[in-house]
């Protein structure tokens, strides 16, 4: 009997590494074996490496694989070049034109596939979180920033710099707060985490009236958990967030006509208090657009599976994929 093939996924973010290890069926399909998660070491951009390394070996040891994969698969943040596999740019890893490619296919002798975390959580959502089998999906990742992966015709959209998705940095406020990207303004500042932290902190300090000041640690999950305890000044927050990102959501539906939007991310955890105020605009502009009428449908949105670490079983979904250096 042949030996199965075994593809590992690895979701590199700033704090975890998560390796989702996987074999392939008969019929094609990706079964779930084994998953770990260890911390990311980035005191330098080798000490990185070794932590995606580690994840790697600790998986298939606990896994009791004892042969080669078949493929390894990686998501990591930031600008990356995923026909060479380097990490072009990836500020929180200290990774500048970093050969990520070469330097796993030295330790493991298997094929690697690298592209945007938010890019492979997007394949990830596509197979393994599809339901109506959506061949055209949008997904967006809400968190310390604002991305998405976009999947038309079930390939991924990468962008002649690899740069398709960066949603986070429309410009929607000219005069609006800075943003890191250099300018003012960006949709992130205004509906990721850490745009909510930043109101909820603003609030306080006006002297508002709000449970929000005893909150400790006050973050966007605590804003969501007064929101839903009748706190004012929270579901005022929540219910600013959920406009301007229904907007978003909206232009986001028009430039790409696709039969899904899915969002994901810690913050959407809050399941429907984060949908309410999205859906709340939604019907608002199909109240006087036809165009929203048509395209802004309740069933296009939803949350992903939280269950599940999207990045993880996507980049094994990359690795069992042709796109491999």
């Amino acid at each position: 009997m042949a030996a199965r093939s075994y593809f590992a996924g690895v979701d590199v973010g700033g704090t975890t590494v998560t390796t989702q290890l996987v074999t392939q069926l008969v019929d094609g399909q990706l079964q779930h074996v084994h998953e770990t998660t260890v911390a990311t070491d980035t005191s330098s951009p080798d000490a990185t490496m070794e932590s995606i390394a580690h994840g790697i070996d600790l998986t298939l040891r606990e896994a009791q694989v004892d042969h080669g994969l078949a493929g390894i698969g990686l998501g990591v943040p930031g600008q990356v070049d995923a026909v060479n596999c380097v990490s072009v740019m990836a500020v929180n890893l200290f990774w500048y034109d970093y050969p990520v490619g070469a330097r796993l296919r030295e330790r493991f002798g298997a094929p690697i596939a690298l592209d945007n975390d938010v890019r492979v959580a997007a394949l990830g959502v596509y197979q393994f979180d599809n339901p109506a089998n959506s061949q055209d999906l949008v997904y967006v990742s809400i968190g310390t920033g604002v991305a998405a992966g976009i999947i038309l015709n079930g390939q991924l959209l990468r962008g002649r710099n690899n740069l398709a998705g960066e949603v986070g940095h429309y410009i929607v406020d000219p005069q609006g707060p800075p943003c890191n990207c250099g300018v003012r303004g960006c949709l992130e500042t205004f509906v990721s985490a850490t745009a909510v932290i930043r109101m909820a902190r603003a609030a306080v300090s006006a002297g508002q009236a709000t449970v929000l000041a005893t909150c400790e640690p006050l973050n966007a999950k605590a804003v969501y958990d007064a929101a839903a305890a009748g706190d004012a000044v929270a579901q005022q927050i929540v219910v600013d967030v959920g406009t301007r990102l229904g907007i978003a959501l909206r232009n986001i539906m028009m430039a790409y006509d696709v039969d899904s939007v899915v969002l994901g991310g810690g913050v959407t955890r809050a399941g429907d208090r984060y949908l309410d105020p999205i859906l709340a605009e939604w019907a608002r502009q199909r109240e006087t657009s036809a165009f929203a009428r048509a395209m802004l449908l309740p069933s296009k949105l939803r949350i992903a599976d939280p269950s599940r670490n999207m990045g993880a079983w996507g980049a094994a979904a990359l690795a069992a994929r042709n796109h491999l250096f």
